[in-house]
């Protein structure tokens, strides 16, 4: 147990019925000395806060308001005691998921399992206490669960996992902020790629196993139970394009040229490609298990493509990440919470068993999922129906145990106005916009919630246009008229739905434009367009992608200094070109590589003349006709050539590493000082 989960439990020990808890602790051996019984009693403990829940006078807990647009919280105003045996009192605690993130406040999984409960005995003997909050941390779980038993709950509901594989071990990583972090990832490294992935596993079963130790504790003192919800992820629609980590000799540009190969091969010849490429990278690298999972989709292979996608979703790993990842459960994340339902004597509801069971389907997709974890309204009622059962169960308040399949039959529809649901179908094509990185095309994911929306209420068109309006702002999305407009509608968007976004959005214009069949605002030209002083297209905001880029780098790591440059960790760079197709552009690229090469620079796929470019920052100048260009959003690309890295792949990255500096797993492929249109 680590050392923050061991000041929680000596929490417990101080703050609740103690006593009950020293006994448990020495019947598992995990006490060695009891406490003398001669002590003194400690005087009562002040209230302390649960969550963002502060305690009054009053002897309730209430939350700050939240902003504008909105926090991480539940909204629920105010916690309180119970005051009656009845209605049963469940805490329902979560990551994102849990807290109905893209529906929330709207519609909620807690509100949902309320509803439900109460439908099925006919009375209101159940409520539900929200407890979850996006960006929930194992450490923070503890805290809140520790804190609500000041509310005297009589169930616990955990609706964990999604969050493991990116928020739990961010001291297992090259750009870890303490030195001692790096150098420990040094040492590991030494050992092979693999080792830094083993340290990180470990970290997480402590962390995992010692919050349920404590959880367990804690049940067990009061006398209440636990069910744990093992979440599902979107595997057919969400995809995970990753740059491999660097590999010796010439197996680097092998593994790129295969890729891009796989990408337009046939469905047989892509999965003969995408197994070369696993003796490449050793099955290490998330991108090629989607070419496999794409192929056999093809082929109508759902079981293969099952399987390719779950490793996958294995192999997306904090320690060897390039660009910014989507939480999802992996299999250890899965393994640990069952572990933990068998050694404590939890209740266990796999949502992968549910949900397949309820589509018929191995590969759960945009029926159940908004995005990669986060749940449609039929996922929500789905899960929370397998929840209720267990419940419902526990409670001994009904005569027969009911199974979540015939209970979904006769439970109601969750409620939620048809403004509500566009909104969140909107939320789902913005969010996708701004965290799928895929391996396809995305455009079609996105139109597909875009249109959604607008099939739940044609009325979320004053949304789509605002959004555009605030995109194609010069200044920041929130500080614009079409922001004000958006607050006081019935599509209000959230800080969930991406407002605070501050980049171009350009696959997500291109979308709105075409499900609205509206030509480019002017404002697009006006704001953005090339103009004779020039603009520099290598800042951020332009980037045709703005996560393709290391993921320190995307969110500006505090101690991490920033670069003055744009560095690219793929063989290509895209840059949003906005032009009025009637007058040639000139472009001014001062650039670099790691050995040296040609440089191919493309517009709206059309190749141009390639230039030479070394290790040494070099101008470049060359023209885009006119005839290339179309009126609005074009594509700039830059294509690298791929540098061969030496015998040793992480002889750099250690050095960096053993002298407290942060390093790069991945090889960098070109870097750009500014690219000046005109």
């Amino acid at each position: 147990m680590n050392r923050a989960l061991a000041e929680q439990l000596a929490d417990v020990l101080s703050s609740m019925e103690g006593q009950r808890l020293v006994r448990l602790l020495q019947a598992a051996g995990m006490l060695a000395t009891p406490p003398s019984v001669t002590s003194p009693p400690k005087p009562p403990r002040r209230p302390e806060p649960i969550s963002i829940w502060t305690p009054q006078e009053d002897g309730t807990w209430v939350r700050p308001d939240p902003l504008p647009l909105g926090d991480h919280y539940a909204t629920r105003k105010v916690l309180a005691k119970k005051t009656a045996e009845l209605p049963l009192r469940v805490a329902f605690f979560g990551e994102s998921v849990a807290a109905g993130y893209l529906y929330a406040p709207h519609l909620t999984p807690a509100q949902v399992l309320e509803g439900q409960l109460r439908a099925a005995l006919g009375r209101d003997d159940f409520e539900v206490i929200d407890l979850a909050r996006t960006n929930e941390t194992l450490p923070t779980l503890a805290a809140t669960v520790r804190a609500s038993i000041q509310i005297q709950p009589d169930i616990l509901v955990f609706f964990v996992g999604n969050n493991w594989n990116l928020l739990e071990t961010p001291e297992v990583s090259p750009y870890a902020l303490s030195i001692r972090a790096r150098l420990r990832f040094a040492e590991a490294l030494r050992e092979g790629i693999d080792a830094p992935l083993r340290l990180a596993e470990e970290e997480l079963r402590q962390t995992a196993e010692g919050t349920f130790e404590l959880i367990a504790l804690i049940a067990g003192a009061v006398g209440v139970p636990v069910v744990v919800v093992v979440p599902e992820v979107n595997l057919a629609d969400w995809e995970t394009r990753q740059p491999v980590v660097s590999m010796p000799g010439r197996k680097l540009a092998e593994w790129h040229r295969l890729y891009q190969k796989a990408l337009d091969g046939e469905p047989d010849e892509a999965i003969r490609i995408a197994k070369r490429m696993q003796k490449l990278d050793e099955g290490r690298c998330p991108t090629t298990w989607r070419l496999l999972a794409r192929a056999r989709m093809a082929l109508g292979d759902a079981e293969g493509a099952r399987e390719a996608c779950l490793a996958e979703v294995d192999s997306t790993r904090y320690p060897t990440l390039a660009f910014l990842s989507a939480p999802q459960v992996n299999t250890q994340a899965r393994e640990l919470l069952s572990a933990a339902c068998r050694r404590h004597d939890f209740t266990c509801v796999d949502l992968r068993q549910v949900f397949a069971e309820h589509t018929g389907s191995v590969l759960p997709g945009r029926r159940m999922f908004l995005d990669y974890c986060h749940l449609t309204r039929e996922g929500i009622k789905v899960a929370m129906a397998a929840v209720t059962a267990e419940v419902l169960r526990l409670s001994g308040m009904t005569e027969a145990d009911e199974d979540w399949r015939s209970l979904l039959a006769r439970l109601p529809e969750p409620t939620i106005t048809p403004e509500a649901e566009a909104t969140a179908r909107l939320g789902a094509a913005i969010h996708s916009a701004h965290r799928l990185l895929s391996v396809g095309p995305k455009q079609e994911i996105l139109e597909h919630w875009c249109r959604a929306a607008l099939e739940a209420s044609p009325g979320v068109e004053s949304a789509m246009l605002d959004l555009l309006e605030a995109r194609c702002a010069h200044g920041p999305p929130v500080l614009t008229a079409a922001q004000q407009r958006n607050l006081a509608s019935p599509y209000r968007l959230l800080l969930q739905h991406g407002w605070r976004w501050d980049h171009l959005d350009a696959d997500l214009i291109e979308v709105l434009l075409r499900v609205l069949n509206r030509p480019a605002p002017s404002m697009l030209l006006e704001n953005h367009g090339v103009r004779p002083e020039g603009i520099d297209l290598a800042d951020p905001f332009y980037h045709w992608e703005p996560l393709a880029r290391f993921y320190p780098e995307v969110m500006d790591l505090e101690d991490l200094p920033k670069r003055g440059f744009y560095r690219s960790p793929w063989p290509e760079s895209s840059f949003c070109l906005i032009a009025d197709g009637k007058r040639k552009i000139e472009l001014e690229l001062i650039a670099r590589l790691p050995d040296e090469g040609d440089v191919e620079p493309a517009v709206n796929g059309t190749a141009l003349q390639p230039f030479y470019v070394d290790s040494d920052w070099t101008r470049n100048m060359f023209d885009v006709p006119a005839r290339l260009l179309r009126p609005g959003l074009n594509r700039l690309t830059l294509r690298w050539p791929s540098p061969e890295v030496k015998a040793d792949p992480f002889k750099r990255a250690i050095e960096h590493l053993e002298l407290g500096q942060a390093a790069d797993l991945h090889p960098v492929f070109g870097e750009v000082s500014s690219l000046i249109a005109r």
